[in-house]
Protein backbone atom coordinates (compact mmCIF):
# COMPACT_ATOMS: atom_id res chain seq x y z
CA UNK A 1 0.00 0.00 0.00
CA UNK A 2 2.80 2.46 0.88
CA UNK A 3 4.53 1.82 -2.46
CA UNK A 4 1.25 2.41 -4.29
CA UNK A 5 0.71 5.70 -2.42
CA UNK A 6 4.26 6.83 -3.21
CA UNK A 7 3.68 6.01 -6.89
CA UNK A 8 0.49 8.08 -6.94
CA UNK A 9 2.30 10.98 -5.25
CA UNK A 10 5.02 10.81 -7.90
CA UNK A 11 2.43 11.01 -10.69
CA UNK A 12 0.71 13.89 -8.89
CA UNK A 13 3.96 15.78 -8.31
CA UNK A 14 5.04 15.21 -11.91
CA UNK A 15 1.73 16.58 -13.23
CA UNK A 16 2.17 19.73 -11.15
CA UNK A 17 5.76 20.14 -12.33
CA UNK A 18 4.61 19.74 -15.95
CA UNK A 19 1.93 22.38 -15.40
CA UNK A 20 4.52 24.91 -14.19
CA UNK A 21 7.01 23.97 -16.90
CA UNK A 22 4.40 24.58 -19.63
CA UNK A 23 3.36 27.93 -18.16
CA UNK A 24 6.97 29.08 -17.72
CA UNK A 25 7.92 28.08 -21.27
CA UNK A 26 4.87 29.96 -22.52
CA UNK A 27 5.88 33.04 -20.50
CA UNK A 28 9.42 32.95 -21.85
CA UNK A 29 8.51 31.92 -25.41
CA UNK A 30 10.64 28.75 -25.10
CA UNK A 31 9.97 25.94 -27.54
CA UNK A 32 8.99 22.52 -26.14
CA UNK A 33 12.43 20.91 -26.58
CA UNK A 34 14.40 23.75 -25.01
CA UNK A 35 14.79 24.18 -21.28
CA UNK A 36 16.87 27.32 -20.57
CA UNK A 37 19.97 25.40 -19.49
CA UNK A 38 17.99 22.74 -17.64
CA UNK A 39 16.15 25.19 -15.37
CA UNK A 40 12.71 25.22 -17.02
CA UNK A 41 12.20 21.47 -16.75
CA UNK A 42 9.99 19.03 -14.90
CA UNK A 43 13.08 17.43 -13.33
CA UNK A 44 14.33 20.73 -11.94
CA UNK A 45 10.92 21.65 -10.56
CA UNK A 46 10.24 18.19 -9.14
CA UNK A 47 13.65 16.93 -8.00
CA UNK A 48 15.49 20.13 -7.15
CA UNK A 49 12.42 21.90 -5.76
CA UNK A 50 13.11 24.75 -8.17
CA UNK A 51 9.55 26.03 -8.58
CA UNK A 52 10.34 29.45 -7.09
CA UNK A 53 13.33 29.88 -9.41
CA UNK A 54 11.22 28.87 -12.41
CA UNK A 55 8.42 31.24 -11.39
CA UNK A 56 10.84 34.16 -10.98
CA UNK A 57 12.50 33.41 -14.32
CA UNK A 58 9.08 33.30 -16.01
CA UNK A 59 8.07 36.65 -14.51
CA UNK A 60 11.41 38.41 -15.14
CA UNK A 61 10.70 39.84 -18.64
CA UNK A 62 7.29 41.10 -17.55
CA UNK A 63 8.77 42.64 -14.42
CA UNK A 64 11.45 44.40 -16.44
CA UNK A 65 8.92 46.00 -18.79
CA UNK A 66 6.22 46.66 -16.19
CA UNK A 67 4.90 50.01 -15.06
CA UNK A 68 5.18 50.70 -11.32
CA UNK A 69 1.65 49.52 -10.52
CA UNK A 70 2.19 46.35 -12.55
CA UNK A 71 5.43 45.70 -10.66
CA UNK A 72 3.52 45.83 -7.39
CA UNK A 73 1.27 43.00 -8.62
CA UNK A 74 4.27 40.97 -9.79
CA UNK A 75 6.03 41.60 -6.45
CA UNK A 76 2.92 40.25 -4.72
CA UNK A 77 3.10 37.03 -6.73
CA UNK A 78 6.80 36.63 -5.97
CA UNK A 79 6.28 37.32 -2.26
CA UNK A 80 3.33 34.93 -2.12
CA UNK A 81 5.43 32.00 -3.36
CA UNK A 82 8.79 32.81 -1.74
CA UNK A 83 8.09 30.10 0.86
CA UNK A 84 8.51 27.43 -1.86
CA UNK A 85 12.25 27.72 -1.30
CA UNK A 86 11.97 26.12 2.14
CA UNK A 87 8.80 24.24 3.04
CA UNK A 88 7.44 20.73 3.44
CA UNK A 89 7.08 18.63 0.31
CA UNK A 90 3.29 18.69 0.64
CA UNK A 91 3.24 22.50 0.91
CA UNK A 92 5.73 22.68 -1.97
CA UNK A 93 3.44 20.85 -4.40
CA UNK A 94 0.29 22.61 -3.25
CA UNK A 95 2.03 25.97 -3.67
CA UNK A 96 3.61 24.99 -6.98
CA UNK A 97 0.20 24.02 -8.30
CA UNK A 98 -1.27 27.38 -7.24
CA UNK A 99 1.72 29.26 -8.69
CA UNK A 100 1.33 27.48 -12.04
CA UNK A 101 -2.37 28.36 -12.12
CA UNK A 102 -1.69 31.98 -11.21
CA UNK A 103 1.03 32.26 -13.86
CA UNK A 104 -1.32 30.79 -16.47
CA UNK A 105 -4.06 33.29 -15.56
CA UNK A 106 -1.57 36.16 -15.73
CA UNK A 107 -0.43 35.04 -19.19
CA UNK A 108 -4.04 34.72 -20.34
CA UNK A 109 -4.73 38.27 -19.07
CA UNK A 110 -1.66 39.54 -20.93
CA UNK A 111 -2.68 37.72 -24.13
CA UNK A 112 0.52 35.62 -24.22
CA UNK A 113 0.09 32.75 -26.66
CA UNK A 114 1.41 29.25 -26.12
CA UNK A 115 4.27 27.75 -28.10
CA UNK A 116 3.68 24.69 -30.23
Amino acid sequence: MKSEKKGLFHVFSQQIAIKLEIAAKRALNIKKNNSMAGIITVDYIENSQGAFTVLCAALAPYYLNAADEERVALDDIIDRYRYLQDCSIEDYYKGTDRAAEELKILLDDLGVQGID
